[in-house]
């Protein structure tokens, strides 16, 4: 008897390490240092005293064994497939996580240059896209990240501008986008397109599969800034996905460029996104993110003020948890552990830009 009941028992086993379920498990990620991943020019460059630590969330697809413990860690929290998705199919959803990505980066390059003093100006290039409706007539010949330029030679600088070049033809009429990506939107590549028709306002209209997104509440397409650094920064994000380093990034060039020590000596680890216009947006995952920094040795830990309490239910007494709603209260509460700016600046940092937060904007809840 007890032979048949290992033999039920094992087979149980086995069979729960096949079945997948619509759920996924967000644990601690990891915690990296951004200075080993920002270069700047060598004459530029000053050693780094201390260090700034991005962190991401482990993502995990469930199968029903992992999904029967990962209710017995208390570091996992489990998510409903759609709510982590957004709905998307999970292709769009991966591309996506590249995109905000790539967005925070060239955010965080213009507001920590603009913090030191540089004048980074700034124009719409594009609308980027963000969500393509599967089967619409966009649906092969586009991809998340991709930038419309213009339309049949027509600027598109924003979403608005797009919509109303694309209206400006019928069903069955075929357009010409021009299309760049979002690090080198111009000069792109011409993309021919045959317009189907969907009905808004009770009216049939050309469609072209982008700006209408019928399965998802995120945003489908946004303006596209551009910037005109005075010298290149790059970043290698180390294939972690979505907006939530921002802060970090930012935190990181303004470190390496700056020649002061703006962590006093100490680990700092910093999550939120960043708005050009210096604002630190909220993001998900922090309860996973306090245990991957602790871990990692940081002594203090920003998180956008909306997540303090997060943090600080799941945070020793080792690790000092700082709320932070912009880049300069950030700065602030680093000035006054210690840290101090330095001298290799080109001046008193200049006022916000002035540009908004980019239409479409999305603050990825998991990355």
């Amino acid at each position: 008897m007890l032979t048949v009941v290992l033999a039920v028992l094992a087979a149980a086993v086995i069979a729960a390490s096949f079945i997948t379920v619509p759920y996924y498990a967000l644990v601690p990620g990891d915690a990296l240092a951004v200075s080993t991943l920002i270069t700047v020019p060598a004459n530029r460059a000053h050693h780094v005293h201390g260090q700034v630590l991005l962190t991401d969330v482990g993502v995990n697809n469930l199968r029903l064994i992992g999904y029967l413990f990962a209710h017995f860690d208390s570091t996992a929290t489990i998510v409903p497939t759609g709510e982590l998705t957004g709905n998307l199919p999970v292709s769009e959803f991966d591309a996506e996580g590249t995109v905000d990505m790539e967005e925070s980066q060239l955010t965080a390059k213009a507001v920590a240059l603009r913090q030191l003093g540089y004048a980074v100006p700034e124009r719409d290039a594009g609308v980027t896209i963000y969500v393509i409706d599967p089967g619409s007539p966009a649906w092969t010949s586009l991809q998340v990240g991709d930038v419309v330029t213009a339309v049949d030679g027509t600027p598109t600088p924003n979403p608005d501008a797009l919509v109303a070049a694309v209206h400006a033809y019928k069903p069955g009429d075929t357009i010409t986008l021009r299309v760049g990506s979002i690090t080198q939107p111009t000069p792109g590549r011409d993309v021919a397109l045959r317009l189907a028709a969907t009905v808004e306002n009770h009216q049939t209209v050309p469609f072209i599969g982008i700006g209408d997104p019928q399965a998802s509440d995120i945003p489908s397409m946004g303006t596209q800034p551009t910037y005109d650094f005075p010298f290149p920064v790059s970043i290698n994000s180390d294939d972690i996905g979505g907006p939530s380093a921002g802060l970090a990034w930012t935190l990181g060039i303004i470190s390496k460029l700056s020649g002061g020590d703006i962590t006093h000596g100490k680990t700092v680890a910093a999550t939120g996104t960043i708005h050009p216009d210096g604002t630190v947006g909220d993001v998900g995952g922090v309860k996973q993110k306090t245990v991957a920094v602790e871990r990692a040795g940081a002594t203090v830990f920003l998180v956008p003020d909306v997540e303090v309490a997060t943090a600080r239910a799941e945070a020793s007494g080792g690790l000092k948890v700082m709320g932070v709603a912009s880049l300069q209260q950030a700065m602030t509460d680093l000035e006054h552990l210690g840290g101090t700016l330095g001298t290799a600046t080109k001046g008193p940092p200049p006022g916000p830009a002035g540009h908004s937060v980019p239409y479409g904007w999305q603050d990825s809840p998991w990355t």
